[in-house]
């Protein structure tokens, strides 16, 4: 079975453990800066991780990549229908939200796993989201959070 194939299966299956989902992102082609522009609406991939269900439980919408400097990381979608960025610090600290003003992020090529792809880098946070294809449109997302003993991984799709 191909990696892609693999992916989607494992996902309908409703997720897997953090040493499969390595090797499933492992094994999917690097994404590059151009990419990930646009904006891109986020799912979980379980995994057991802790932060398992509490985005989807603040109603997260996903991420918006303006350019390399300008990255919204944390889309989310209010009582009201509107969707809005959020400042990521108060969310990871408190699991509060609140809206940011600017880009929270930015953009850069990291080597990580022995692959050259793209990051995203939170200003103000130890945190790096790291990207995957699984296909044109679809997108497998590693977070590296200093001090998790593991990565938290989530998808992105891209918004038509």
């Amino acid at each position: 079975m191909d990696t892609n194939s693999e992916f989607w299966a494992v996902y309908a299956a409703g997720g897997a453990d953090t040493e499969d989902a390595c090797r499933l992102y492992d094994g999917l082609e690097a994404a590059s800066l151009s990419e990930l522009i646009g904006t891109w609406k986020g799912r979980e991939f379980p995994t057991g991780h802790p932060l398992d269900g509490v985005l989807s439980g603040l109603n997260w919408y996903g991420k918006a990549f303006h350019d390399a400097e300008n990255v919204d990381p944390l889309l989310f979608e209010l009582p009201d229908g509107e969707i809005a960025a959020m400042d990521p610090v108060p969310l990871m600290d408190k699991r509060k939200l609140l809206k940011a003003a600017g880009g929270k992020a930015r953009m850069r090529m990291m080597v990580h796993r022995g692959v050259l792809s793209a990051v995203m880098v939170y200003d103000n946070l130890p945190t790096h989201d790291h990207f995957r294809k699984v296909n044109e449109h679809v997108l497998l997302g590693m977070m590296d959070r200093k001090g998790d003993a593991n990565p938290f991984f989530f998808i992105l799709k891209k918004v038509e």
